[in-house]
């Protein structure tokens, strides 16, 4: 995979996996509570015409437009959903601009292809072993879906986006906290591998 040239790597501080978790737990308040009601009121004329199980059918393929259409527009216009707004994130690019319709979107799917295993680390979550789960989760995790869309979820302040703090490094780095900062940075993002970032700092020197 061609990696990104260190002055394209994202610039600010990354999102913690509790506080992506946190924003996550209010997007499928939205979803369950708000968008999925929607779904049937928007069908509720059409209800009559046709028997039960096609009502509901129909109205759960509706609910998942209006689900990834959510997702889709809020990052595009906004850059955050209402959980992210919340949670104090927001979605850039590796320059960290906000992402485009055509990202959004693929973001939004990739997302929605995993939503069964999100419902159900919902729940898990309450159980001793949601928790063993959590745990296990890095610090700035970079999931599937932001992958895919070559995204990144940060820290959103007041005024901007929260930047990396100086002098930074990642663990394992502590005798040289500032050497390889942008590789270190790299690897951290999972644009290139640890056999990589290993081999390019023996390259660049002690």
């Amino acid at each position: 995979m061609k990696a990104l040239e260190a002055s394209q790597t994202v610039e600010f501080e990354q999102a913690t996996s509790n506080r992506r978790l946190g924003a996550r737990f209010v997007d499928v308040f939205v979803a369950v509570f708000v968008l999925l009601p929607l779904s049937f009121l928007i069908l509720a004329p059409f209800f009559s015409r046709v028997t039960a199980d096609v009502g509901v059918w129909t109205s759960f393929g509706v609910w998942i437009v209006l689900v990834v259409a959510y997702d889709t527009v809020m990052h595009r216009l906004l850059g955050k959903t209402l959980g992210k707004m919340l949670l104090g994130m927001q979605v850039v690019d590796a320059r960290g601009k906000r992402i485009g319709w055509g990202r959004s979107l693929l973001r939004a799917v990739s997302l929605f292809v995993s939503i069964v295993v999100v419902v159900f680390g919902f729940f898990l979550t309450a159980t001793l072993l949601g928790w063993v789960i959590l745990r296990a989760l890095p610090q700035h995790p970079r999931l599937p879906h932001d992958k895919a869309a070559k995204c990144f979820v940060v820290k959103a302040v007041k005024g901007g986006l929260a930047p990396v703090a100086a002098g930074t490094a990642a663990p394992g780095t502590a005798k040289n906290p500032v050497l390889f900062p942008d590789l270190e940075r790299l690897r951290d993002q999972g644009i290139i591998s640890e056999e990589e970032y290993q081999r390019k700092r023996h390259e660049v020197g002690p």
